[in-house]
C-alpha cells in the first residue's frame, strides 16, 4: 500500500520530505507554469513528471493529479507557500528554485513572466538575487550544464 502523502497545509516546520510537502512544490510549480496565463502540454507533461521523479513513483500518487488539473493560479499565494520552506537551509531552498527554473523552461523559453516568477520565488525563499541569478532569463541559457544536469529531462 502506498504511503499516504500529504497534499496541502502547514508543515510542521523544519525540514520535512518531499512526500509531506508534495502539494507545496506542486504549487509553486503550478504558479511557475502558469505565471504567462498559460499552461501547454509541455509544461503540463514536465510538471507531472517532475513530481513522479521527486516521489519515486512510476504513477501520481491519488490526489495530486487532481492538483494539478483544478489550480487556480488566481488563489496561488506564493508569499504563504514560501513561508513553509523558510526553516530549511538556503542550499535546499536554492534547490526548489532550480526545480522551478526547469519548469519554465519546460515550453522551450523562459519568458519575463516566469523571470519575474522566479525572482518573486527567490525573494520570498529570503535569498540574496546573486543566489539564484544564473536561474533567471538572461543568464539560464549559457549554463547547459545546468539544463543538461536536469533529473527529468527538457523537452527538446
Amino acid at each position: 500500500m502506498p504511503l499516504p502523502v500529504r497534499l496541502r497545509g502547514a508543515t510542521s516546520g523544519g525540514m520535512t520530505s518531499v512526500r509531506d510537502r508534495i502539494g507545496l512544490l506542486t504549487d509553486l510549480f503550478l504558479g511557475a507554469a502558469f505565471a504567462d496565463g498559460k499552461f501547454p502540454q509541455e509544461e503540463r507533461r514536465y510538471v507531472r513528471d517532475l513530481i513522479r521523479d521527486l516521489l519515486s513513483v512510476p504513477a501520481l500518487p491519488p490526489g495530486v493529479d487532481e492538483l494539478i488539473e483544478r489550480f487556480d493560479p488566481a488563489s496561488f499565494n506564493l508569499q504563504a507557500t514560501a513561508v513553509e520552506f523558510m526553516r530549511d537551509p538556503p542550499m535546499s531552498r536554492r534547490r526548489v528554485l532550480e526545480l522551478v527554473a526547469y519548469v519554465t523552461l519546460a515550453d522551450g523559453e523562459q519568458n519575463l513572466e516566469e523571470d519575474a516568477f522566479l525572482r518573486a520565488l527567490g525573494e520570498a525563499f529570503g535569498l540574496q538575487p546573486d543566489d539564484y541569478s544564473d536561474l533567471r532569463r538572461d543568464k539560464i541559457h549559457l549554463r547547459n550544464s545546468f539544463i543538461d544536469l536536469a533529473r527529468v529531462p527538457l523537452p527538446a
